[in-house]
């Protein structure tokens, strides 16, 4: 009979996990690739990459051969000292044009070309953006239900200690302060685990917003054993300085700025076209009339700029200006992106060493706890004393949790701002979590307990 209750309530256990695992929990790759799908600012970005580029080719359109058809039909009268006659004219013109010298529309496209790799860096850059944003809001609802469930576990023996002081007070063996003091307990773990619900669902809600629809259940951090933080900090300093997408949009605007200048400069130049062009009429030069007939001409256009008021003079310094600003806000940029790496790197490792200090604090402190417990039990230990072991038993775990989430928040920053981050690295860090692990763990308790009973 015993053992036909295990069997049971294994194959219960059994088909609850195979429940669990058919809800497919959510990972961080999982939401990102949802993300993608209908994030407004990645197809404001995608967007933006068309237009630079439909730009390109409206500045590579004034070095392409330009083709026009003009026709003039008219009403003409005509009068001279014989007669008079009304007669209708006809004026014809087939024109191509094909530009041979024209430096500042050659300038034009080469900038605009650096202004579309500088709309690509900064998609890819809004996609990392977007993963970071995934990532915080992930981890924070994670660290939240850690939270929240260490801090039910801890209500859930507080209201136990309640009930046996109340007991033991109505038998006149507990002090009414004793009382007062696990009570009190109680209510701040209430408090505290509003507050921690709240900060889940806000955490939610703005994955919500990532996503454009709810995220349904995510996975849990599985792993227990952390990595230390790869490579050294200036090889990340290094790496980010080559690969960084903000800094690759920020010196192609500079490259784009130094051709806008060389384009207003190159406008004090001349410009010369070849022109192809047939004109049919019966009119001559006068309006006149005369037979039909038709004229070919081959010309070669030569435009030398003299003065226009200034206006290039203006162009340029216009463009020197913008050229200034661009480099400033690359070199500004260099800087930023430096300092945030190294911070980074310096955070990985406190975070990486704050894991295992808070670690061996959690297990010093509920052995603490314990042996508080067992003196409040044989009466040299007070409550007081107790509770005070059990709210620094309590913090340290959720230290612990915040450590491990920190150290993973800094390892992603560091790979998002090296550059060139992929699906690949995101399942990467997706590995990080599993829903299986989490039903193993609960099978194996499941088990220890049927076992014992």
């Amino acid at each position: 009979m015993h053992a036909r209750m295990i069997r049971t309530g294994l194959a219960l256990v059994i088909a609850g996990l195979v429940m669990l695992e058919a809800r497919a929990a959510e990972d961080l790759l999982s939401l990102y690739r949802r993300a993608q799908v209908d994030n407004p600012q990645l197809r404001a970005r995608a967007l933006a990459v068309d237009r630079a580029r439909a730009q390109a080719d409206l500045a590579a359109s004034r070095l392409r051969p330009q083709v026009s058809l003009q026709l003039s039909p008219s009403r003409n009268r005509y009068e001279d000292a014989l007669n008079e006659s009304y007669f209708n004219g006809e004026r014809n013109v087939l024109s191509a044009r094909q530009p041979l010298l024209d430096l500042a529309s050659a300038y034009r496209v080469d900038g605009a070309r650096a202004t579309v790799l500088q709309s690509e860096q900064e998609q890819l850059m809004a996609r990392n953006e977007l993963f970071a944003r995934l990532a915080d809001q992930y981890l924070l609802s994670l660290q939240a239900a850690d939270e929240l469930a260490h801090l039910q576990a801890e209500r859930e023996a507080a209201e136990r200690q309640v009930q046996r002081l109340r007991a033991m007070r109505e038998l006149e063996m507990a002090k009414v302060n004793d009382l007062a003091e696990a009570v009190a307990w109680t209510q701040q773990l209430a408090t505290r685990e509003i507050d921690l619900r709240n900060k889940a669902e806000e955490a939610r809600v703005r994955l919500s917003e990532l996503i454009g629809q709810d995220p349904g259940e995510l996975r849990t951090l599985a792993r227990r054993e952390f990595p230390a933080v790869p490579r050294s900090e200036q090889y990340w300093v290094e790496q980010v300085a080559a690969a960084n997408e903000l800094i690759g949009a920020r010196k192609a605007a500079v490259d784009a700025g130094r051709l806008g200048l060389r384009a207003a400069r190159a406008e004090h130049w001349p410009t010369a076209s070849l022109l192809l062009q047939r004109s049919q009429t019966n009119q001559d030069f006068t309006g006149a009339p005369r037979r039909d007939f038709t004229t070919d001409l081959i010309a070669l256009e030569v435009r030398i700029p003299i003065y226009e008021g200034g206006r290039v003079n203006a162009a340029s310094a216009s463009a020197a200006a913008d050229l200034s600003i661009a480099e400033q806000q690359l070199e500004a940029t260099r800087r930023e992106i430096e300092r945030e790496t190294r911070l980074l790197y310096a955070s990985a490792v406190a975070n990486r060493a704050r894991i295992d200090s808070t670690d061996a604090e959690v297990d010093a402190l509920a052995q603490t706890v314990r042996a508080q417990q067992r003196g409040y039990d044989l009466g040299v230990v007070t409550v007081i004393q107790v509770l005070d072991a059990r709210r620094r038993l309590l913090r340290a775990r959720a230290e612990l949790a915040k450590s491990r989430y920190d150290y993973l928040r800094d390892l992603i920053g560091l790979s998002l701002r090296a550059g060139n981050f992929t699906e690949q690295e995101a399942a990467g860090f997706s590995g990080w979590f599993a829903a299986r692990e989490e039903a193993d763990d609960l099978l194996a308790d499941v088990l220890e307990q049927l076992t014992r009973q």
